[in-house]
């Protein structure tokens, strides 16, 4: 597939989970639906990995430049934070490290399915 219809599916994708995210009663953050609406279509094969490959591929090995902006916008309020240096550093260190315990989560109950699917597999033949 080639890259612009890649990069349109994923972009189809995200703009899908803002959609559905918009029509939520709760807020929720619409990057964090797509990404769900994308583990579901993947899962159920609706979208094959190679579907998206060239492009993911892409934005893995440019990842550093989606975050220049974030910080430029913080280095823009340095001086709504000062004073506020501790606080901001406890919030970096809890969040990070509740990222890395959320992702070990999943990267554990990711082997799991997958060994399990394997062995459903197995014992099916």
């Amino acid at each position: 597939m080639k890259i612009m219809e890649q990069l349109t599916l994923v972009a189809l994708v995200g703009l899908a989970g803002i959609v559905i995210a918009s029509l939520l009663p709760i807020p929720f953050p619409g990057s964090i639906m797509s990404m769900l609406v994308m583990f579901v279509l993947l899962l159920s094969k609706a979208i094959k990995i190679r579907q998206i490959e060239q492009v993911s591929q892409f934005f893995l090995a440019n990842m550093g430049a989606f975050f220049i902006v974030p910080v430029v916008a913080i280095l823009e309020q340095l001086e709504v934070m000062k004073g506020k240096t501790l606080q901001f550093f406890a919030v970096c260190i809890v969040s990070t490290l509740l990222t890395f315990i959320a992702t070990a989560g999943s990267v554990k109950l990711t082997l799991m399915l997958i060994r399990k699917s394997q062995e459903n597999k197995g014992a099916g033949q």
